[in-house]
């Protein structure tokens, strides 16, 4: 017994000499915590160049300003000991994606978050994804939809490492059933955002320029289409140009299997307070 005493007095003051780090080391290993959100393009897995998270952002932004709707992008290394179904539901929740709106209210619960865990850095050498669909989404945007979105854009993309062309051409097509349920068009034409600064220049950019020129022929190619619920139908998004690929070599930003942190938010204001997530969506893996 006094030997037990002894042993456990000797572990105490041994974690006690390496700081608070290891205890929180120690609990890590059984359950990581969820990491706070730096904003709605949340690459802690490196696997995004600097040019797609900003188109990524600016479909963000158009959907969110026209409509209130919350579209999120997380990669994240490794799935930390979960499955991709709770590590998504916990994060769609904790982050209270979605607005809060009253109910009756059409933006009520409305986010939608894009989770995608790279093969590379992944620790069982498989790759992970889901896309977890608000008790608002569910209304417009069916489980059938999301699964359309996975097997005809994400996990062909994914195959072939390419995260870039995968998960911006999934949040365009979000954004486009967005778009079709709320009566919106996607343009690409900068938008303002609360908190954000205003344009400085005295028109929009050669890259604005460009982007509403492909929207144009493109629209004129998919008008027929337009009343097909289809998943691409009516998309005025060019996501069949190629992208950049890789944003940091799959370097794991914030070690995710190490218990460590990611960084924090950086000062993000934080989503809408919605967090009705209820599981819906769909997922799968390559």
């Amino acid at each position: 017994m006094t030997r037990t005493l002894g042993l456990a007095r000797t572990l105490i003051l041994l974690a006690s000499a390496l700081g608070p780090g290891s205890l929180a080391w120690t609990g890590a290993a059984h359950a990581q915590q969820i990491p706070a959100p730096r904003g709605f393009v949340n690459d802690f897995a490196e696997v995004l160049a600097p040019e797609t998270e900003g188109r990524i952002q600016g479909i963000v932004d158009e959907v969110r300003a026209k409509s209130g709707g919350e579209i999120v992008v997380v990669t994240i290394p490794d799935l930390g000991g979960r499955t991709v179904d709770d590590l998504a539901l916990r994060i769609g929740r904790e982050w209270e994606i979605g607005a809060a709106g009253e109910a009756g209210d059409q933006r009520r619960n409305n986010g939608t978050l894009v989770l995608v865990i790279p093969k590379e850095t992944s620790k069982d050498g498989r790759g992970y994804l889901k896309i977890e669909l608000g008790t608002g989404t569910n209304r417009f945007i069916t489980a059938a939809e999301a699964g359309r979105i996975r097997d005809r854009i994400m996990i062909p993309a994914f195959r072939e490492s390419d995260y870039d062309t995968g998960i911006l051409g999934a949040v365009a097509a979000l954004g486009g059933e967005y778009g079709r349920e709320l009566g919106f068009e996607l343009t690409g034409a900068p938008v303002p955002v609360e908190g954000a600064p205003g344009p400085t220049g005295s028109g929009p950019s050669l890259g604005s320029l460009i982007f509403m020129l492909f929207v144009v022929v493109m629209m004129s190619s998919l008008f027929r289409r337009r009343r097909r619920r289809g998943v691409l139908g009516g998309l005025p998004i060019p996501i069949l140009i190629p992208f950049p690929r890789g944003g940091g070599g799959f370097g794991g930003r914030g070690g995710w299997g190490g218990g460590g942190g990611f960084g924090g938010g950086g000062g993000f204001g934080g989503f809408g307070g919605g967090g009705g997530f209820g599981g819906g969506g769909s997922g799968g893996s390559w």
